[in-house]
């Protein structure tokens, strides 16, 4: 298949925030891209530098933008309109604003026909404009444009887009981005604040579409059927993976073994180089100068990463100006039961706090939550809430339902409305249809739904009930992609305050905007969701692992074992070859650093490539011969 543009050594910061560095993304014609990244991680800006309406860094190599020679055109469907307080545009002419050329032509076409009656003489230019229209394909893109705007509904064109519901105003975007003729489709976020009629009518015309595109969407049901190949923009890289969401869903999770088999390598590594700096110089004998310069290099980076991320947020935190009125306030509290849980915790939730609990099993979370809750009374230590306030939890153990009821008098009580905490009533038919069930089933008996649809129920059930507070215990387990895209729009629209307890990191990032991290005893709280602080969660991580293998290391067994003739063999060459290997790094690394990569030719770009994989192999065949010497040699 055919290349339609790619991107390399892209560079992008704004002040100390790095966006991208030296990432690359080829796209080619007739991919279906589901684009992910974390909010503020670059999503946008990647459309804006596909779109040419950001330029990157200037960066060594230089950035190149390389774009089909049969012809590249992009068009850039935004979130939501742009309109300010005055502007009275009607939903005909909001079109041209995306097409600027039609726009002028439109214009002066206008001007033209007014002007007319009194001034035949500009019968030429009112056909050249007329024949500027045609060229331009002016007559087919509008055609196409009224069409979807009748598709969904949208039959008055003379109305101001202003006066539009939010939900119309993106009706206006879906008919645009579905009506260009563009070869490269950028979609962000289509289906916000449409209702699941029209989420179906975009999914099935966009089954039929037979462009390029990239997809930005929280509905993850969304870019199940509608994508093929997945982008993930993660630490300044792009990393591209042909298959479904559901495909790459997968991926991530054997990736995750991989990564647990790796990272127990470099802490090995990191373990053998300690063991070695210890030796002392004369016992490590002369070795790669490199090599020491390397281990404190490490050592110094694993030590500032904690810092370095706790600083970054609590830059993020500084910048909230949120004020909220108090609901809960705990103040000095102390749990124990056989042991300490935790002590002198003192924290509040505000209105408006959604707030995801995290902490190892065991911490106390559950705990915590109960006592928040009112059901456990603490060690010591001060619970203050407001009066009449009104907490719902809902445990990891769901409630059993009773398997001869029917949705109907689950969910409705035997009502046809259901009574919602924010004040709105909604059909029991149409309540359990956002659940994604066929109102045709809401007189069937429990015991005749799978256990995924009765998990569905259940969550149905819930959200249901009014609630200042809602604390849910682990939401996620046993719920399918479906339910849990449902549970995180619900939560979202949620106006109250909210506890989650979770091990998901997308839920938690997706529904969240303050964090808890309980542990050793102490509460720590941040004012931001989870994507802001996992870096520096991360980084606690990885310092509790190096301290952890300090301690390993100083507690090595000395018991020795005899090497057979083979194995004693294979020391003397590891201690003899890993030396050279070395040396052969640092030349590669110093050809890599005086490179002139401001004149590079093919042959030159040969070269650089075949560097950086003799450089990539050097330090690979270094990382396992020092693993396997590190080895051989704990046996003796």
């Amino acid at each position: 298949m055919t290349i339609l543009c790619s991107l390399k050594n892209l560079n992008l910061a704004f002040g100390n925030k790095s966006i991208f560095k030296d990432a690359s993304l080829s796209i080619h014609s007739l991919d279906r891209i589901g684009l992910l990244g974390l909010n503020g991680h670059g999503k946008s800006s990647l459309f804006k530098i596909l779109a040419g309406t950001l330029i990157p860094d200037t960066s060594t190599p230089p950035f190149i933008f390389d774009k089909s020679r049969s012809g590249y055109s992009v068009f850039l469907v935004p979130q939501e309109l742009m309109l300010d307080s005055v502007d009275s545009i009607s939903i005909k002419d909001f079109f041209y604003r995306f097409y600027p050329i039609l726009e002028k032509i439109h214009l002066e076409l206008i001007d033209i026909n007014d002007k007319l009656a009194d001034n035949h003489d500009l019968v030429h230019r009112q056909k050249e404009l007329l024949e500027a229209l045609e060229s331009n394909n002016g007559w087919e893109i509008y055609r196409q444009y009224e069409s979807y705007l009748n598709f969904f509904g949208l039959k008055d064109f003379d109305r101001p887009v202003r006066e539009l519901s939010g939900g119309e105003q993106k009706k206006i975007l879906l008919a645009l981005g579905l009506s260009t003729p563009s070869n490269l489709v950028l979609w962000d976020e289509p289906t916000n604040h449409l209702d699941l009629e029209t989420i179906k009518k975009f999914e099935a015309e966009m089954a039929l579409v037979k462009k390029t595109y990239l997809l930005v969407s929280h509905d993850r049901y969304l870019l199940s059927k509608l994508t093929d190949k997945i982008v993930h923009i993660q630490n300044g890289k792009i990393r591209p993976f042909d298959g479904s969401y559901q495909a790459y869903l997968t991926f991530l999770a054997e990736e995750e073994k991989a990564n647990l088999v790796l990272l127990q390598k470099l802490k090995n590594s990191l373990s053998r180089e300690t063991d070695w700096m210890r030796q002392g110089i004369k016992a490590r004998g002369v070795r790669s100068k490199s090599r020491v310069e390397n281990y404190h290099e490490l050592r110094e980076k694993v030590t500032n990463l904690r810092a370095n991320a706790k600083k970054e947020l609590d830059i993020t935190i500084s910048n909230s100006q949120r004020k909220s009125k108090k609901l809960i306030e705990l103040k000095n509290v102390d749990m124990s039961y056989d042991s300490p849980l935790f002590k002198n915790l003192s924290l509040t939730i505000g209105k408006g706090d959604k707030i995801g609990l995290l902490g190892p099993n065991g911490v106390g979370k559950s705990t915590l939550v109960n006592i928040i809750s009112g059901k456990v009374k603490p060690t010591s230590g001060e619970v203050k809430s407001l009066d009449n306030l009104l907490i719902q939890y809902f445990s990891q153990k769901r409630e059993e339902l009773d398997p001869e009821l029917t949705p109907f008098k689950l969910l409705g009580g035997g009502d046809d409305f259901i009574h919602l905490p924010d004040g709105r009533s909604v059909h029991v038919n149409s309540w359990f249809e956002s659940f994604l069930f066929n109102k045709e089933n809401i007189h069937r008996p429990l015991k005749t739904f799978s256990g995924g649809e009765r998990n569905r129920l259940q969550m149905a059930l819930n959200l249901t009930k009014a609630g200042d507070l809602w604390i849910f215990d682990e939401p996620t387990n046993d719920l399918d992609l479906e339910t849990l895209q449902i549970l995180e729009t619900k939560l979202k629209e949620f106006k109250g305050s909210l506890i989650v307890i979770s091990h998901d990191r997308a839920f938690l990032s997706n529904t969240t905007n303050k964090t808890w991290l309980l542990e050793n005893q102490t509460l720590e709280s941040f004012n931001g969701g989870y994507g802001q602080v996992e870096a520096y969660l991360e980084a606690c991580e990885l310092e509790k692992q190096i301290i952890q293998d300090d301690a390993t290391s100083e507690q090595k067994s000395k018991k020795k074992k005899k090497l057979s003739f083979k194995e004693k063999k294979r020391i003397t060459f590891l201690e003899e070859e890993i030396p050279l290997w070395e040396a052969q790094l640092e030349i590669t690394q110093g050809k890599l650093e005086t490179f002139d990569y401001l004149n590079v030719d093919q042959e030159g770009s040969q070269k650089l490539t075949a560097l950086n994989d003799k450089q990539q192999s050097l330090e690979e065949m270094i990382l396992e011969g020092l693993e396997e010497l590190d080895n051989l040699k704990s046996k003796s």
